[in-house]
C-alpha cells in the first residue's frame, strides 16, 4: 500500500529474489517497468499511474543505459535522474517524495482565497 493509505511513507520494498534484480536489465517493456517501479516505491501501480509521470519517467529511464534501481527510485521521488535536472517542468512537483507526507512542492499549488486567515494544518495559536 502506497502512501495515500498509511501513516507515513512506503517502505520501499525493493526485489529480493535474484532474478527480480535481472528484470531491471530489460525495462524496455512499460508493463515490466511499471512492476519493477512499484516493487522498489512501495506505491502500486495505479499510484504510479496517478502521478502522470508514468510514461515520462519510462522514457527517461530508456534515454539512460544503466539500469540502477537507485536511480531510478530518485526518479519517481524526486522527478529527476540523479545529477541531472527534473525531466520536466512538472516532474519535481508530481514526484513521490511529496505524497509520502501528503504535502506539496512549493508554489506548485495555491494555497486559495483568504487561507492566511486560518491557521495552519496542525499548526494552532502562538
Amino acid at each position: 500500500m502506497g502512501a495515500a493509505g498509511g501513516d507515513g511513507p512506503p517502505a520501499p520494498a525493493g526485489p529480493t529474489d535474484p532474478a527480480d534484480l535481472a528484470d531491471l536489465a530489460d525495462l524496455t517493456d512499460f508493463d515490466a517497468f511499471l512492476r519493477i517501479s512499484a516493487e522498489l516505491t512501495g506505491f502500486d501501480e495505479t499510484e504510479l499511474r496517478d502521478t502522470g509521470m508514468a510514461h515520462e519517467h519510462h522514457r527517461t529511464l530508456l534515454a539512460h543505459r544503466v539500469r540502477d534501481e537507485h536511480a531510478l527510485l530518485h526518479l519517481w521521488y524526486v522527478g529527476a535522474w540523479p545529477d541531472e535536472p527534473p525531466a520536466s517542468p512538472r516532474a519535481h512537483d508530481r514526484g513521490l517524495m511529496w505524497r509520502t507526507f501528503h504535502g506539496a512542492a512549493p508554489g506548485s499549488t495555491a494555497p486559495g482565497h483568504g487561507s492566511w486567515a486560518e491557521a495552519p494544518r496542525g499548526g494552532g495559536e502562538r
